[in-house]
């Protein structure tokens, strides 16, 4: 039977830590911004992603999109026994790995976010722009703001521009953000790029103690809930 649950009960890295070293395929539906997402798995293993009629295999490319999966906090998730392709890699991108990395990507994004609140901040479009799928009401947001983050535009300045609330704006741009279609840089160069490395507020090894704990925290979560999960296979 299908392992079923809705993301915002269950978040992504309690599900990926319940899949542990099962073969199949990993459904993320109804996340709020995006598409369908099929994640490969096998023997502790993340494979490759499949969106739409795009697959992708590098590491950094599953990360950044399963990190926005984990920041929409919404949506629905379908784990089903599957034969999967094996990925060659020279090291394999286990599943406790992954959670861990999602864990500190999730927590630079928001690191970065903070950084809106400079009045030096701006969104910028990248170039050249990725080729993806955009959900329909953030692509109509998309078109509306171009001409706007061609030239770089401060989020307050965009929502009066727009007649939108900030809260509002600041979503859309966010799940740009995460999509890979705009950047947040700073005009002083007192705060880097989305390519550059986030300032950290603590020590890193403060940093590394406390990731390590969320997953540990993670880990005894999902035990905990395993029952109810499988009840709702069930």
């Amino acid at each position: 039977m299908p392992i079923l649950g809705n993301l915002s009960e269950f978040p992504l890295p309690e599900v990926l830590l319940l899949i542990g070293v099962r073969t199949g395929r990993l459904r993320l539906l109804d996340v709020p911004e995006f598409g369908i997402m099929d994640v490969d798995f096998s023997n502790g293993e993340a494979q490759a992603m499949h969106m739409g009629n795009k697959r992708f295999t590098e590491p950094e490319d599953m990360i950044e999109k399963l990190s926005a999966v984990v920041q929409a906090q919404g949506g629905m998730f379908e784990f089903r026994l599957h034969p999967v392709t094996t990925v060659t890699r020279e090291r394999p991108l286990m599943i406790n790995q992954l959670v861990m990395s999602l864990v500190c990507h999730v927590d630079e994004q928001v690191a970065r976010q903070r950084a809106t609140a400079s009045a030096d901040s701006r969104y910028v479009l990248v170039s050249p722009q990725p080729e993806i799928w955009i959900e329909p009401e953030l692509h109509s947001f998309f078109m509306s703001a171009c001409a706007y983050l061609a030239m770089g535009i401060h989020l307050d300045e965009l929502s009066r521009r727009m007649e939108l609330d900030a809260t509002t704006v600041h979503q859309n741009l966010t799940n740009l953000r995460l999509l890979g279609l705009i950047k947040l840089i700073d005009v002083n160069d007192a705060i880097r790029s989305d390519d550059g490395t986030v300032h950290e507020q603590v020590s890193r090894k403060s940093n590394e103690f406390l990731r390590a704990a969320r997953v540990v925290g993670e880990l005894q979560r999902v035990s905990d809930k395993l029952p109810k999960i499988q009840n709702q296979g069930n």
